[in-house]
């Protein structure tokens, strides 16, 4: 795969990670659930966006029944969608 297939690859399981977060609304979902969904992603690297997304105030996470919840914060909404 060439480095722009890498590239539009990463930036549409990321699109798809922002938008599958907002449809789960306040609940979020299980962090084994996300891998789960994203099969075709390492792990890690899920692990790794939604860390970034917390840094980045665009996603919290909690512990619920020993297992990371993830759900998204109005924060990764972009500005236009906001206004």
């Amino acid at each position: 795969m060439t480095e722009e297939g890498k590239a539009l690859t990463y930036r549409r399981w990321h699109q798809e990670m922002e938008l599958l977060l907002i449809s789960l609304g306040l609940h979020g979902t299980s962090e084994p659930q996300l891998i789960k969904h994203f099969k075709d992603v390492h792990p890690d690297e899920i692990k790794a966006y939604l860390e970034l997304l917390l840094k980045e105030d665009k996603a919290q996470k909690f512990l619920y029944s020993r297992k990371n919840y993830w759900r998204a914060t109005v924060n990764i909404l972009d500005e236009a969608y906001r206004k």
